[in-house]
């Protein structure tokens, strides 16, 4: 048995293992509708005495008026309230033994917290300040803006980084979809508090967003602890003003080199308009990533090109599927002497992909590895907490978790064949090479 085929024995393994436990047990969350608009979803978990509360609050870089105002923002929650400081904050998430974690994506922003039963009041309490009375004290900006900067600047640096940067911009223009959430350096000392606020007190509305609560905390204690302080909260009504990238229509491929002298290798990305999340091809093509690219070792292009003819270190490939259509792509490392050889390689796969169906042996395994896989992205109360608002915000329904591996099942090969056409368009496609040569 070769590498490829222990590797996925092994893993079909794991998968089956957690498939069995998820189907175990179905999620059956309760979901409440608040007056002021707010959603909570509620799932009670008494395995251990831990409480997670997370909200989805749908602010994002689709709604920014400069670059960067989103995620400032966001970061910028825990550095000073009304009646506590950034190092109060600080003090307090330590003595607490409680985490706030903060994410921006290109759609949302979700915050988390994670605390022990016990402190459940008093993260509370804190956490419902950071989020409804929060100041932006200047000099808290200046040192998070620096902080910004130099991870943007350290970022430019990686190849990989600066490939998926240029095909990203090419592939979007000027849309938010078009550039990291963080912004871009050059762009960060241009935001004022005054932006900071705006966007705060113009999407920072309890109407719009969505909350999740997850753990030892009965239904009584939910009412009392959370209900209450979010129904209390008044903010404006919004509606989100956001638009969908404008694809630029293109006869033939867009081919970028950007040199590096200092390379031994090349970076290559070739990728397409995507889809959105809510696309009726989602789960097809989720397959056809698999078995092309996204199932490691066991995929198309890695069996080709980087276990048969060793021309590769990594390849894979991937899509963001976002509220708007997002990108299709493929990312490949490779010595610069490989770099034509490999993206020739890379065309056949997609031709074939598109003009010859799929085998059964495919179809099968990589149903397999997304259905069995998928109760990794809940097997923690962190991650089903996160997940929950994030089903509701895209629509995806309340039975979404339930019923996932039975999306799945019902793609057919003529599925997989009719969204590789449409997807990969080999006549038209986007390719950046960062490297030497």
């Amino acid at each position: 048995m070769n590498r490829v085929n222990i590797f996925f024995a092994v893993f079909c393994f794991i998968v089956l293992f957690f498939n069995s436990i998820a189907g175990a047990e179905r999620m059956d969350f309760k979901t409440f509708k608040l007056q002021n608009g707010a959603k909570i979803k509620y799932l009670y978990r008494d395995n251990i005495p831990i409480v997670y509360v997370s909200v989805l609050i749908p602010a994002s870089p689709l709604d920014e008026a400069k670059p960067s105002i989103a995620y400032l923002t966001a970061h910028l929650l825990t550095h000073g309230t009304k009646t506590r400081t950034a190092t109060q904050i600080e003090d307090e998430i330590d003595f607490l033994a409680i985490s706030i974690d903060k994410k921006v994506t290109h759609d949302y922003t979700i915050l988390t917290l994670s605390t022990t039963k016990r402190h459940l009041k008093e993260a509370l309490n804190l956490f419902f300040d950071i989020l409804i009375n929060p100041v932006f004290p200047e000099e808290e900006i200046k040192k998070e803006v620096s902080r910004v900067e130099k991870s943007l600047k350290q970022m430019e640096q990686d190849p990989s980084f600066i490939a998926h940067k240029t095909f990203l911009k090419e592939l979007f223009g000027q849309h938010p979809y078009g550039r990291a959430v963080e912004g871009e350096p050059e762009g960060l000392k241009n935001i004022t508090r005054q932006d900071i606020l705006n966007f705060y007190n113009k999407y920072y509305s309890p109407n719009n967003m969505i909350f999740s609560v997850v753990g030892y905390i009965d239904e009584n204690e939910l009412k009392n602890l959370i209900e209450n302080p979010i129904t209390m909260w008044h903010g404006n009504t919004i509606t989100r003003n956001i638009n969908p990238p404008l694809f630029v229509k293109r006869n033939e491929p867009l081919k970028i080199f950007i040199k590096r002298d200092d390379l031994t290798q090349s970076t290559i990305v070739l990728g397409f308009e995507g889809i959105s999340r809510k696309d009726t091809d989602f789960y097809a093509l989720s397959i056809m990533n698999y078995i092309l690219g996204g199932g490691g070792l066991t995929s198309r292009l890695a069996k080709q090109v980087r276990e048969e003819r060793g021309l590769a270190y990594s390849i894979y490939s991937t899509f963001y599927p976002y509220l708007f259509p997002g990108a299709f792509y493929i990312e490949v490392k490779t010595k610069n002497e490989n770099t034509q050889n490999v993206i020739k390689l890379i065309m056949e796969e997609l031709k074939k992909m598109k003009e010859k169906a799929v085998t059964s042996e495919e179809m099968k395994e990589a149903k397999a590895f997304l259905s069995g896989s998928f109760p990794l992205r809940i097997d923690t109360m962190k991650k089903i907490s996160e997940f929950l608002p994030v089903i509701d915000f895209y629509g995806l329904g309340d039975d979404y978790i339930n019923k996932y591996s039975e999306y799945i099942e019902k793609v057919t090969m003529e599925d997989i064949k009719k969204v590789a056409r449409r997807i990969l368009n080999t006549d038209s496609y986007i390719v950046v090479v960062v490297g030497k040569d």
